[in-house]
């Protein structure tokens, strides 16, 4: 792709592969082994600035990948055999489509004489780019071994470019082995899309003549890296913040301009109706329900989600770091800041929380996971009723440090995407929540964990059922339960028969202690915590 690439010495694919990985950053692939990766296995081997990471499912890799770049921010690489290995890892691919998460996948392919013949070979699938087309931005065969690096680098570009999102390339084994003259493309950093300024300064005209404007942050906000920015508009203009559960950390959640989290939150509606300028910023502003009375300024860097969910008066395409920064430089040279609304926002927020302390225990447990957690550390919330309130009650402090599946709802992604997350943050605390059925999903990652010494702090909340769905059918089905009740194992000793540390607790209080205590340590820890079904808290 460019005359200026270095040489290498790479004698075949697997090294070349390897090596322009290395120069795209990647230090580490999570993975599992098979016959049709085994060269590149070996050149991984071979190259010390690249480890490798086994699973012992390949829905992990994904997870894993997804959880390292969510904290790092950077791309998340997994490997995998072709067949049942990319059908495995797709919901891990299928939850980083829906969180924005630049996740590659590297998958292996049946021998380039059968492909499309249907012979039987060992994991062959018809057509595998089908399956990954629909949860990837883009999906490519290699056909060519001197196109190793090529198709690599034009992953990394599409990936990165605008609005992040996983990608997939597939290699048949022979090309992994093959000898190859290529060399490493020396990578080049994605380009910020930047916003039409004449939008942006019809955008800064309507939100200083509001009365009551509004600032929705999403997840594009905390992928752009643009909570300074972010918070610096809200401050300037005194609007009222709400985010979104995958924007959690797009401002820190003790300012007194934030409000609360509008994830099918019916308490945040008197703030949301009063608003007369809503600015959206990297979300799909699902829920919001805007009335005809109110303005609404749409930015994303995906142009695709404008209209989704509500009409814009003025839709902007632009990466939101440099729109947001564009925008605080326009407003600050046409006026004067607005007076402070802390105290009257700070009034309602006290009322909502008064409301969740009502719903339930699990406000007091997500107060104990706050308590526990240093400001600075990552929580990873299951699909289950305590992350449910985790998403609405627990205070985020900083970005990158809060991950949840988003639209997908992925039950079983928490436990793995907490341990990519430490790979990736070595030097943070991650605490992952999870429901004793989604905690089985992939609970033999504790294997991995301990192999690899990857210190994360594990809560399960058994309830001994699919807690969210055994209550819909209690309370909408009159009571006729079916597939909703587990038998779990003594979670205590599951984890001990690993080599981890088991931990069992009662009440929010000992739960506290029982985390902070894990995080001191430096094994995997797994902190059961029996209890009653939880009611709804919608």
């Amino acid at each position: 792709m460019q005359d200026n690439s270095p040489e290498v010495e790479a004698t075949n694919g697997s090294e070349l592969l390897v090596s322009q990985l290395v120069a795209e950053g990647v230090e580490v692939v999570f993975g599992i082994p098979g016959i049709h990766l085994m060269h590149a296995l070996d050149a991984i081997y071979r190259e010390p600035g690249l480890d490798f990471i086994t699973t012992r499912h390949e829905q992990a890799t994904t997870y894993m990948a997804d959880g390292y770049s969510r904290v790092t921010g950077k791309p998340g690489v997994a490997m995998v055999v072709p067949g049942p290995g990319v059908y495995n890892a797709a919901s891990g691919l299928a939850t980083a489509w829906a969180c924005s998460s630049p996740v590659m996948m590297i998958a292996g392919q049946v021998e380039q004489h059968g492909l499309g013949l249907g012979l039987g070979l060992t994991h062959e699938i018809h057509d595998q780019l089908e399956v990954v087309r629909p949860i990837t931005k883009s999906c490519e065969r290699l056909e060519d071994v001197e196109d190793m690096a090529a198709a690599v680098r034009r992953g990394f570009a599409v990936m990165t470019d605008g609005r992040t999102r996983p990608v997939e390339i597939e290699v048949s084994p022979e090309l992994f082995a093959a000898p190859v003259n290529a060399s490493v493309i020396i990578p080049t950093e994605p380009l910020r899309h930047a916003p039409d300024p004449e939008l942006v300064g019809r955008a800064a005209d309507l939100l200083a003549k509001a009365s009551n404007p509004m600032l929705v942050g999403g997840a594009g906000v905390v992928l752009s890296d643009a909570s300074a920015s972010f918070t610096a508009v809200a401050e300037f203009l005194q609007a009222a913040v709400v985010n979104t559960r995958e924007g959690k950390g797009c401002i820190d959640e003790r300012h007194p301009l934030f409000a609360g989290t509008a994830w099918v939150n019916r308490r945040l509606r008197p703030v949301i109706d009063a608003a007369d300028v809503v600015l959206a910023v990297g979300t799909r502003c699902q829920g919001l329900k805007l009335g005809p009375h109110q303005t609404l300024i749409h930015i994303d860097v995906d142009p695709n989600e404008f209209g989704k969910h509500g009409s814009p008066t003025l839709a902007i395409e632009s990466d939101a770091q440099r729109a947001l920064d564009l925008l605080i430089e326009t407003l600050e040279a046409r006026g004067d800041r607005k007076p402070s609304r802390g105290n009257e926002l700070q009034l309602i927020r006290a009322g909502i929380d008064l409301e969740f302390q009502a719903v339930g225990p699990q406000h007091e447990m997500v107060s104990a996971l706050r308590a526990a957690l240093p400001e600075d550390g990552v929580l990873a919330t299951g699909t289950t009723t305590v992350g449910y309130m985790c998403h609405l009650a627990f205070p985020v402090y900083q970005p990158r440090t809060y991950i949840t599946s988003s639209y997908m709802g992925t039950l079983g992604y928490c436990f793995p995407t907490a341990l990519g997350a430490k790979v990736g943050r070595p030097d943070l605390p991650v605490v992952s929540i999870n429901g004793d059925g989604g905690f089985l999903f992939c609970a033999s990652e504790l294997a991995t964990a301990v192999q690899y010494g990857i210190n994360v702090v594990t809560v399960v909340f058994n309830d001994s059922a699919y807690g969210n769905t055994n209550r819909d059918q209690m309370e909408n089905f009159g009571g006729r339960i079916i597939g909703t009740d587990l038998v779990n194992p003594d979670f205590v000793k599951f984890a001990e028969s690993f080599g981890a540390v088991g931990v069992r607790v009662h009440t929010p209080d000992a739960l506290r202690g029982a985390i902070v205590e894990g995080l001191a340590d430096d094994r995997p820890v797994v902190i059961e915590m029996p209890m009653d079904r939880l009611p709804s808290l919608f």
